[in-house]
């Protein structure tokens, strides 16, 4: 049996606060989740935040530059 790769079918967000365990966490969601239906969920405690309701921004490689 082959054991599947979760860490590359994840998608990881920027730094947020979970409004339910109250700590600063690195939310994640399926690579491939449904837009309309998928949600970030909270590593620590679990809580489920759909997409539709909550805009929780995605970890990117670029740098931000001061203007």
């Amino acid at each position: 049996m082959h054991q599947k790769n979760t860490k590359a079918s994840l998608v990881y967000s920027k730094e947020t606060m979970c409004l339910h365990c109250h700590l600063i966490v690195i939310m994640f969601h399926e690579r491939d989740a449904d837009p309309v239906k998928g949600a970030w969920n909270c590593p620590k405690c679990g809580h489920v935040y759909p997409f539709a309701h909550w805009k929780i921004r995605k970890q990117s490689d670029k740098k931000k530059v001061a203007s």
